[in-house]
């Protein structure tokens, strides 16, 4: 039988999480109701809660929005294809007093909210993870709220909070994972559909953008493109992102152009095509974008 060593664990820097110190970088307009919906999950921290969604509509910026206006801790660490048992659990690390665990993002979101009394642990794109990888966040995500590290068991406060959030993006991109079904059946949440012309319209900000000629059909490009990555002929979408990209771009590059049909095409040139890293796909959108705006790339 193997005894684990413990070592002296790291210090954390508990400022580091303070709500003072969010970053929120811009103004969240909700939708629906997908705003109350996350403050509910995220205030009473009771289930792990799940967004689905395409990339690009806020959902970073919406739970940054909530942490800060409710004075909530939040611990904001990326995950993806390669992060590794060590970087959720913790690893040892040797410094000039020798050796010392360093804890992970499950053990130090745990002492986050023990410390403050209430945190939110964020995970965007969780499902970038691979499936083992994704085994590990099991237990903090049920009723045991706990994670062994460094031979010790860190376990979440009786009295405090710690809200867990995941986001994903559709199965259907190319080269996503599916998140684990044993993962899975521990949360709830909502599935956030693709945006719709209502959506665009209290979102975006369309001053000094003509409608016939940019706004128009530039929401005819959207359907057209999310239709084509639907059946797979491209693998990118445009987002609420990209929509308001294309807008303040616009606006930027007509104080140039006196040429509003140059102005398009530049807009469109660096805004849309260079979306597309597969000279194919960008053909094909290219094409559909002289169709839809009149214009000749």
């Amino acid at each position: 039988m193997t005894v684990e060593i413990t070592v002296p664990t790291i210090p954390l820097d508990f400022e580091e999480y303070d709500p003072s110190r969010i970053d929120v970088w811009d103004e969240y307009i909700s939708v629906k109701d997908e705003k109350r919906r996350l403050v509910q999950a995220i205030m009473n921290a009771e289930i792990p809660y799940l967004i689905e969604s395409e990339k690009g509509q806020g959902k970073t910026l919406l739970v940054h929005t909530i942490c800060k206006e409710n004075n909530i801790a939040l611990v904001d660490e990326p995950v993806g294809s390669g992060t590794r048992k060590s970087d959720l659990i913790g690893t040892k690390e040797l410094n000039r007093d020798g050796t010392a665990f360093a804890l992970g993002i499950l053990p130090k979101a745990i002492e986050v909210a023990n410390h403050f009394g209430h945190a939110c642990l964020y995970c965007d794109e969780g499902n970038a993870q691979d499936h083992e990888i994704q085994k590990w966040w099991n237990r903090i995500c049920d009723g045991r709220k706990s994670i062994t590290a460094n031979g010790k068991k860190y376990k979440l406060n009786p009295e405090c909070k710690l809200a867990i959030i995941w986001t994903i993006n559709p199965s259907s991109y190319a080269g996503v994972n599916s998140m684990t079904e044993d993962l899975r059946s521990r949360f709830i949440g909502s599935v956030w559909e693709h945006p719709t012309d209502a959506h665009f319209e209290k979102v975006v900000n369309w001053n000094d953008v003509s409608s016939e000629l940019v706004k128009q059909p530039l929401l005819v490009l959207v359907k057209d493109l999310f239709s084509l990555r639907q059946k797979g002929d491209v693998e990118y979408a445009l987002s609420i992102r990209d929509v308001v990209q294309f807008c303040n771009h616009y606006r930027q590059v007509l104080k140039d152009e006196e040429n509003s049909s140059k102005t398009l095409e530049i807009v469109i040139r660096e805004v849309v095509l260079v979306k597309y890293s597969d000279a194919a796909e960008r053909e094909l959108v290219k094409i559909r974008a002289n169709d839809t705006f009149g214009v000749s790339l």
